[in-house]
């Protein structure tokens, strides 16, 4: 089976499951998976590896997409998890047996509920171990229990995962590990360095009535077991392709970029290419856009929000509650928080309009 027709076959499952959100995870899904594999057989001079973050809501369906994306992948690739915690990024030690980290278990993981990175206590040092891992995937470990293991043990250890020992207690270790996640809150993503190692999804539609419909009566994620198995025999495919390519000269005419946003695009290209997807120059500019403004979304609070909504338009307070989709009373808070002053206006018939600006 062609790469090709996989890829095409497994987003029309997603669709016929998810609608537009599943076409959505599926291209991110996708280019994540194919990112592993560039990273480990392709010679690149930067990283490919597409880590994925879902920022929307409590129960819009953040897990279930992540789950539909177990399935494909299996238990042979894929670890799942609640939270993470510092044993999943360095391993422990449980009855004299070393339990490695989830970075080495399997190539992917998928966290249900980011939010334990930052929830709680002094979590600077899971973060840092955290973004080394994102990043170049080499990361430090201290792990005091380790020392108490033989020398033959730790020899052992070190053959069998690959382990590279500092000292007694100490290891480093690099991992090509791809992370698929999901959070309701921004907070969670503590900071703009650890936003930028993921690749943000937010839904480019309204969560609506007809959306929950069709996935009520959709009867379930169900991929065809044969396109899952060629799926994952792809992905394992030892089989290199060339990295060097070329952005079109108006991705520089446009605004500002650094060279993560560049590396990025760069990456989403070659993985598209990976999946026999071409991506014209249009797309390619799209795709810098869609990025921006996921940032923003990210960033952006009820209040900035209802800020840019009356900021140069009058506006009632239903109509910012419909434009910005929370609500009314919600609305009213952050008026009121903004300083935003009324403006009364009158019909023919003489009936006030009360509307709202900055």
């Amino acid at each position: 089976m062609l790469r090709r027709e996989i890829y095409n076959s497994i987003t029309e499952s997603f669709n016929s499951s998810f609608s537009w959100l599943g076409s959505q995870y599926a291209s991110m899904f996708l280019e994540s998976t194919a990112s592993w594999n560039i990273q480990t057989y392709s010679q690149a001079p930067f990283r490919i590896r597409k880590h994925i973050m879902l920022s929307w809501g409590h129960g819009l369906y953040k897990t279930t997409l992540l789950m539909a994306g177990y399935k494909l992948l299996g238990r042979e690739l894929c670890t799942t998890m609640s939270d993470l915690s510092n044993a999943a990024l360095r391993g422990t030690v449980e009855a004299n047996q070393f339990v490695s980290p989830y970075t080495l278990k399997r190539p992917f993981a998928i966290c249900t509920e980011f939010g334990q990175v930052s929830a709680g206590g002094d979590r600077s040092e899971l973060v840092q171990k955290l973004l080394n891992v994102l990043e170049e995937g080499v990361v430090e470990v201290s792990l005091g229990k380790i020392a108490y293991l033989s020398k033959e043990t730790r020899k052992k250890i070190s053959e069998d995962w690959g382990l590279y020992f500092i000292d007694d207690n100490t290891f480093s270790y690099k991992t090509n590990w791809i992370l698929m996640a999901a959070t309701y809150n921004q907070k969670f993503l503590v900071d703009n360095a650890l936003l930028s190692r993921f690749n943000l999804m937010y839904p480019k539609q309204k969560i609506d009535n007809a959306l929950i419909k069709h996935v009520v009566n959709s009867g379930g994620f169900k991929p065809d077991e044969e396109v899952v198995h060629a799926f994952r025999k792809e992905l394992m495919d030892n089989k290199p392709i060339d990295t060097n390519i070329k952005l079109p000269n108006e991705v520089y005419d446009g605004s500002p970029m650094n060279p993560r946003d560049c590396g990025d695009l760069l990456s989403t290209i070659l993985c598209r290419s990976w999946w026999n997807v071409k991506t014209s120059k249009d797309e390619i500019l799209q795709m810098i856009e869609e990025t921006q403004r996921g940032k923003e979304e990210v960033w952006s609070s009820a209040e900035d929000k209802v800020f840019k909504a009356i900021e140069f338009e009058s506006k009632t307070a239903q109509e910012i509650a419909k434009e910005i989709d929370i609500s009314a009373k919600h609305v009213y808070n952050c008026l009121k928080k903004l300083g935003a002053y009324q403006v009364v206006s009158y019909s023919e018939e003489g009936d006030p309009s009360r509307k709202w600006r900055m």
